[in-house]
Parts: C-alpha cells; sequence; structure tokens
C-alpha cells in the first residue's frame, strides 16, 4: 500500500513549501494530499466564505496539482469548508488514511497553516506528523539582486560607460535554497 501524507492549507500560497511537500512525498514514493481548508466561522455562516479565501484556496491547489504533475508525484485535491479547521483537518486525515501530515514552519509563524492550528494540531492528531522547518537566510541572492545590479548597470551606461560589467556576461540566476529541517512526531 502507497504511503499517503496529507499537506493542511488555510492561507498564504507558498510555493517553497509546496515544492518542498512535493519532493518528500516523491523521496517516500508517496501520494500527497493537498488540502484546502476553508474557515467559516459558525456566525458568518449564513453569509458564506471570504472570496479572498475562496480564491486562496483555488490557488493552492493549482499549485500542489501542477508541481506534483512535473515531479511526478499523484495527488488527490480536497477542498473542506468549515467552523473547526483543526477537527475537520484530523477528519480527513483519517477518512483519506493517510499515515501523516505535512506541517511547515518558518521562523516564529505557520506556513500554510496559522501558529496555532500547528499548535493544535500537535496536540490533538494521532496520525504522524512531519514537521519541516524552513530556514529563513539573509543571502540577497535573488530576483531583486539581479533588478538592482541591472538598474546599477543601466544607470552607469547612461553616463558613457559602454563596457559590460563581468558579472552581468553570461548571467543566469541561480537561488540557493535554504537549508531544511524535517522531524517526525508520533
Amino acid at each position: 500500500m502507497t504511503t499517503r501524507l496529507l499537506l493542511p492549507f488555510t492561507h498564504g500560497v507558498d510555493v517553497f513549501a509546496i515544492e518542498q511537500a512535493i519532493c518528500l512525498a516523491k523521496s517516500l514514493d508517496a501520494t500527497l494530499i493537498p488540502l484546502a481548508i476553508i474557515h467559516v466561522p459558525e456566525e458568518r455562516r449564513a453569509r458564506g466564505a471570504r472570496l479572498e479565501h475562496i480564491q486562496q484556496s483555488k490557488d493552492f491547489l493549482e499549485v500542489a496539482k501542477y508541481k506534483a504533475a512535473r515531479y511526478g508525484v499523484p495527488v488527490e485535491r480536497y477542498e473542506v469548508f468549515t467552523a473547526d479547521i483543526v477537527q475537520s483537518i484530523n477528519i480527513v486525515a483519517k477518512e483519506q488514511r493517510c499515515d501523516g501530515i505535512l506541517l511547515f514552519i518558518g521562523g516564529k509563524r505557520g506556513v500554510l497553516l496559522q501558529l496555532d492550528e500547528i499548535k493544535d494540531l500537535m496536540e490533538t492528531t494521532a496520525c504522524k506528523l512531519y514537521i519541516v522547518r524552513m530556514q529563513s537566510d539573509g543571502n540577497k541572492r535573488s530576483p531583486q539582486t539581479f533588478r538592482e545590479r541591472l538598474s546599477n548597470w543601466l544607470s552607469r551606461n547612461r553616463q558613457g560607460q559602454q563596457q559590460e560589467p563581468r558579472e552581468l556576461q553570461g548571467y543566469s540566476e541561480e537561488i540557493e535554497m535554504p537549508p531544511l529541517e524535517v522531524a517526525r512526531l508520533n
């Protein structure tokens, strides 16, 4: 039987975290179960969910589908409207026979889930938890750095310097991925 990993989501589509979940699922030869949870408090139930939450949910599910296809990882996508996020995650994990739940933490915040939701899951979940701590590095190697260097080069070029700086000759942007820490809790 194939390993099944649940990837719950409530806010903040983080493509890097989604890609890391897919890579972990691939390394375990697992099926990834992306679960988009749209919180609808009881007092707001008559008016329904907020549109931006629905849109984020759709975006998350599409990114997961696209990235998983690129890596050749099987996915089963789900969307749930609920007043109790943690209970819904536990129910879906049980109903879908998930072997574990993937949780991401970055610095002092939750990634894909709120930090309090992660803490509640750690206290109530019966299946394994895979906690991935994403390091936030101070490294400025990013597209922003490239734009800054290009802007500086263009301004120097306008001032009469016609030679291309060596750092831009044959330039291709490579972004270093920050190290990850993965922990498994039973």
